[in-house]
């Protein structure tokens, strides 16, 4: 079973998770890429919740899966073998400004909130576009925006 980041925007860990392991046959191996809510991707998650509405009471953060503690707990008894690696994705980008016109037009909750912001409050989302310049600043080398991620694999018991 194999989850590119795709789980974690599920509401429920709990739910997602005893699905994946309900189709997994015993002895199979689990397998997903999240983001740590330390590093670019889970930080960018941080401030797009700073200026979107809070979600409905029991959505947990997609990043929480970027948590080796965290992901120890939800598997619990489940797996054995659990590995954690780290790698990273390189993203193209002609500078900040332009990763920023991508991320802006690409990732679904974002484009909500510009357009939210753009019509309500455009000095809040220059606020916004401030602070994720200077985010994506730490992390944009040579054309390219480094994303760090976590690789779980483990052993369905």
């Amino acid at each position: 079973m194999l989850s590119q980041y795709g789980h974690m925007f599920a509401p429920r860990p709990d739910a997602v998770l005893g699905e994946m392991l309900r189709v997994l046959k015993p002895g199979g191996t689990l397998a997903f890429s999240t983001w740590p809510p330390e590093l670019f991707v889970g930080r960018t998650f941080g401030l797009v919740a700073r200026y979107a509405p809070p979600p409905p009471p029991g959505v947990a953060p997609p990043p929480l899966w970027g948590d080796p503690n965290v992901v120890r707990e939800r598997l619990g008894k489940a797996v054995t073998d659990i590995v954690f690696d780290r790698d990273c994705m390189l993203v193209p980008a002609l500078s900040v400004s332009h990763y920023r016109t991508f991320f802006e037009r690409s990732a679904g909750p974002v484009i909500r909130l510009v357009e939210a912001m753009s019509a309500s409050d455009p000095a809040r989302l220059a606020e916004f576009r401030h602070e994720f310049d200077a985010l994506v600043a730490e992390y944009f080398r040579d054309n390219l925006v480094r994303q760090d991620y976590l690789l779980t694999r483990a052993t369905k018991l």
